[in-house]
């Protein structure tokens, strides 16, 4: 596949992110067990069939797949994973946690599926942007352009499928998705870059007040408690940083803990 094609319920952002990926680390992934926890389409799945991987493709409507050469098989990603202890090495999970109610779960399964030193890449709308910040502020809302959920619109049934899903009620920023991973032994390894929002404007304004307040809590916090000052720091890095606060999309890529 030289073009990357209209895939349907995918951001552009994601699909983008995934074919530099899969060519920047082609030949590392040569070999590895890879897990696609929400494969869709089945689009990057196949970027990453094209590497070499052994894929395994999940989904809750496997019969969406259009691209995957191997069979997606059925996943319902608030139930236990049918997937061994410690046998993957990298999973993905794209465009989904925003709809699962138990977000804690998810990371509980990877944790345990992917081995020590296994890679989890996780990609979903920014609410940590300037941009979704200001719309929470001015309607409660990923954008301001679209109110938020609500009973009308909030869970949708798949067509010819007794199964359904919630809408994107469960928008989680990067500090709770850091703090959920890391509870979990998932250390949080970067924030890749990704489109800026046309709304950066803001920034000439917000930041410097952001900064000050983040900056004060911090020292705060390692005064009162030394011990802890990476994750403070971290918290800060977060909090401050440019590809988060200006990206039209998050994609976190973390680390399991090896004990090795």
């Amino acid at each position: 596949m030289t073009e990357i094609p209209e895939v349907e319920h995918s951001r552009e952002p994601t699909l983008t992110f995934f074919r530099e990926y899969t060519q920047q680390y082609k030949t590392f992934l040569q070999g590895k067990i890879v897990c696609d926890l929400s494969a869709g389409r089945g689009y990057i799945a196949h970027l990453f069939e094209e590497t070499g991987a052994t894929v395994k493709a999940f989904d809750l409507f496997p019969d969406q797949n259009k691209f995957a050469t191997n069979q997606v098989q059925k996943i319902d990603l608030q139930q236990k994973f049918p997937i061994g202890d410690v046998s993957i090495d990298l999973a993905i999970c794209c465009e989904t946690i925003e709809h699962l109610p138990n977000q804690y779960f998810l990371f509980q399964e990877v944790a345990r599926i992917i081995k020590p030193g296994g890679i989890f890449i996780l990609t979903t709308p920014n609410s940590s942007s300037l941009r979704s910040r200001f719309s929470q502020f001015l309607m409660e809302s990923e954008h301001y352009g679209a109110p938020a959920p609500n009973e009308l619109n909030a869970f949708t049934n798949w067509e010819g499928s007794k199964d359904g899903y919630f809408s994107k009620l469960f928008i989680s920023g990067a500090l709770r998705l850091r703090t959920l991973a890391a509870i979990n032994q998932l250390t949080l390894k970067k924030i890749h870059p990704t489109k800026k929002s046309s709304t950066s404007a803001l920034l000439l304004f917000w930041f410097p007040v952001l900064y000050y307040f983040n900056r004060k809590a911090m020292k705060k916090q390692i005064k009162n408690d030394p011990t802890n000052a990476a994750t403070y720091r971290t918290i800060f890095k977060i909090n401050t940083s440019m590809d988060v606060l200006l990206g039209k999309h998050l994609i976190m890529e973390f680390e399991k803990k090896s004990f090795n």
